[in-house]
């Protein structure tokens, strides 16, 4: 099994909270950043970030609350630039 992660402060830090025993022997294999024409994929950078396709855009509000409008939020907005 393999893990990403990043160096800081001379430290390989594991991204995603991941945790191993202390003492753990580990092997550290520096990956070499993509140039611009290298890029990866969008299917690539959606697995890498662990995403999934929306099949509820309500999902996609966050906490917009149901009971304000758009045109009161706009005014607000107007007000406050005032």
């Amino acid at each position: 099994m393999s893990y990403r992660g990043h160096i800081r402060n001379g430290v390989a830090v594991l991204d995603d909270g991941v945790k191993l025993a202390e003492g753990s022997e580990v092997v550290v294999q520096p990956v070499e950043a993509p140039s611009f024409w290298d890029a990866p994929t969008v299917q690539e950078l959606a697995q890498r970030q662990r995403t999934r396709p929306w099949s509820d855009l309500s999902e996609l509000a966050g906490d917009w609350p149901a009971e304000d409008s758009v045109d009161e939020f706009l005014a607000a907005v107007k007000r406050a630039r005032r």
